[in-house]
Order: C-alpha cells, then structure tokens, then sequence
C-alpha cells in the first residue's frame, strides 16, 4: 500500500482550493461516486482505523524482484503516531535501513552509504509514516480527494480517485466498484535517481486481528517488478531500542 513536492505558488493553491470547491459537482455529474463516501467505504471494509486503539505495529513480508532473480526479507515497524524503522535483507548485498524519527528521515544502503534524507523526499517520508494518510487517505495532508473516473486496473472495475496533497504531489488510489477495496495506487515517488513513476496493484486481502490488509502487492517501477508479500501484521510488540538510529546517521545528525 505506498509510496511530495514541495510548497507551491500562492496562485498555485488557490486554484487547488477551487478546484477542491468544484470537485463535487464534476463527480455528481459524470454520475460517479463522491470520494468521501469512496474512502467512507474502504475504512469500514478494513477496519483501517485499528491502528487508532494500538501502540505499534510490526509488519512482515518478502520482496521479490524477479528480473534480477533476488528475494529479500522484509520488515516494517511502526511506532503511532509517526515513527517508523524499516529493515531489508538483501542476499549477497547486506542490510538497508531507513526510517523517521517523528523530525528526520534517513537510510542506509551498502551501495549508497548513509543518508539524512531532504526535500522532497524527507516530505514524502513524513507523510507516508502518518497511519491517517497511508492506511486510509483520511490526513490533514490530503487537501482535496475527487473522483475521476470508472476504470480498470489490477484486472479490477473500480473508480480512480485523485488525491491533492499539501505539498501539491498527486497521488491516485482505485477502489473496487464490487468491494470497495483498494485495488492499486499510482503516485511519483521521489529518490536519489529524481521522481520515478509507480503503479502498485494490491491483492490478497486478509484479517490481521480487525485490520484487513492486501498482502501482495505488486510495484512496477521503470519496468521493473517488486512483489511485496506480506506473511504477518503484528500489534504491539515493538521494543523501543529496535527504533534507535543507527550510529552513522546519529553522527551525521549530530553534525548537521
């Protein structure tokens, strides 16, 4: 489920503020669904407000990258509200880390070394690690939703609903015209290589103690594929040494 600009013009949020103020009627009349009741459904069919009555999170999965014949082990911790520690093990490559203390956004790749995260990419990590906005699009963040159109992706029917953030980034999410759902995303994610466009399908959805997750999820990146697969989602269980920033980070923190 995931992956900003930044600030734009004075005149560039006015018009995101109209645009904001029409958005009902231009769904009304193509006669689609209002985004609201949209996201309405998808909250009550996943339970995606769970995470309001738990202190942690521990998310377990595999990533797959079958082009390069990799497999990889997964874990993601989530402390709520905001701080997050991600952990990849790459065979034959080591251990890349990243993560958000609440202020500051970092990562360490055995191919890129250490790096305290700015920008636009510090922004779309703080914005990710808010459970209101990446489980279920209801932030402060988000400053209009609008549904645009009746589509299919993931092989699914499902209305394509635009997101406008505050930063201005654009993100699109699809829900299941049958089951309202989360059928896939589409957003520019931005890294060290500039933004890259991204689609990710999800599927598989499963009951993760009142909390109903896809757990495959399938990212086409420059076209390439990542499947994510998601084996464990797991409450409150997160010890708070296992957050800690790693010493190189601390150091380059300390100078900054």
């Amino acid at each position: 489920m995931s992956q900003l600009s930044t600030q734009g013009s004075l005149v560039a949020h006015v018009s995101l503020v109209l645009a904001a103020a029409i958005a009902p009627s231009i769904g009304s009349a193509q006669g689609l669904p209002a985004a609201k009741d949209l996201i309405a459904r998808y909250v009550a069919e996943t339970g995606a407000d769970a995470w309001k009555s738990h202190k942690s999170s521990r998310m377990k999965a595999t990533m797959d990258m079958p082009a390069a014949g990799m497999s990889a082990s997964m874990e993601v911790l989530h402390v709520y509200p905001n701080r997050v520690f991600t952990k990849v093990d790459v065979p034959g490559m080591g251990m890349m880390t990243s993560g958000f203390d609440g202020e500051n956004a970092w990562s360490v790749n055995p191919m890129t070394g250490p790096r305290v995260l700015s920008g636009p990419e510090l922004a779309a990590v703080r914005a990710e690690s808010d459970p209101s906005a990446s489980y279920s699009r209801q932030s402060a963040d988000i400053t209009s939703s609008e549904t645009v159109e009746k589509t299919t992706l993931g092989g699914q029917e499902c209305y394509k609903v635009k997101h406008t953030w505050k930063s201005g980034k654009i993100t699109f999410d699809c829900f299941s015209v049958t089951d309202g759902l989360m059928v896939a995303t589409q957003s520019r994610q931005s890294t060290p290589m500039g933004e890259l466009e991204m689609l990710t399908t999800l599927s598989a959805y499963k009951d993760f103690g009142g909390f109903k997750r896809p757990t495959t999820l399938t990212q086409e990146v420059m076209g390439q594929q990542q499947i994510i697969t998601i084996s464990a989602w797991e409450w409150d269980n997160v010890d708070a040494k296992e957050m800690e920033l790693p010493t190189e980070i601390k150091a380059m923190l300390t100078k900054k």
